[in-house]
């Protein structure tokens, strides 16, 4: 834990690093070692004497029967990794998202330039890119399990709460008519 510690604060000196410099990056390949995933924590919770009862799962389907109740895996982060075939950092780097967001944050930037993930992986460091507890691929709990149901975020939520767009109003469907915070790159 210690060293993916060291490797967070080394991601943050490198996102000083002018993003026009990641156009140039893309034109080489990323060759791998290794990649994969894994999770970490968690603990299993027990649902009883729930209601079975009959849902439609997509429109137009069946009815089928769904039961609450069981054994479920909750509170576990989910780990995706890329390992560079030609290695040049010492330390492995965590790239953990903050507020409601996931890991893909760290895959591409809003207006389609690639993101940090690749960014790193091309400089040879090992990336692990993180998706916190109840958010991406982490898995959400159930209502039974946890006392309330997964928040789930608009494009407007994160665009103006994060200081993507220059405040409330800001969002817009189209792209053309959004208002983007002064100096962003958006």
């Amino acid at each position: 834990m210690k060293r993916f510690l060291i490797g967070a604060a080394l991601a943050a000196a490198a996102f000083s690093i002018t993003p026009a410099m990641a156009p140039a990056l893309a034109e080489d390949d990323i060759v791998l070692r290794g990649m994969g995933s894994f999770h970490v924590g968690g603990r299993i919770a027990e649902v009883k004497g729930k209601e079975v009862r009959m849902i439609v799962r997509q429109p137009g389907g069946p009815q089928t029967k769904l039961d609450p109740n069981g054994q479920y895996m909750v509170e576990q982060m989910y780990v995706q990794y890329f390992l560079p075939k030609n290695k040049k950092g010492k330390l492995p780097l965590l790239l953990w998202h903050g507020g409601g967001l996931t890991g893909v944050t760290y895959e591409s930037t809003p207006d389609g330039r690639e993101g940090w993930m690749n960014f790193f992986i091309r400089k040879g460091w090992d990336t692990y890119v993180s998706d916190a507890v109840e958010r991406g691929r982490s898995g959400f709990a159930s209502p039974d399990v946890w006392p309330s149901e997964p928040i789930f975020l608009t494009y407007q939520d994160p665009f103006e709460r994060f200081r993507i767009g220059d405040g409330e109003g800001s969002w817009n469907s189209d792209p053309a008519k959004q208002k983007v915070l002064a100096g962003s790159q958006c």
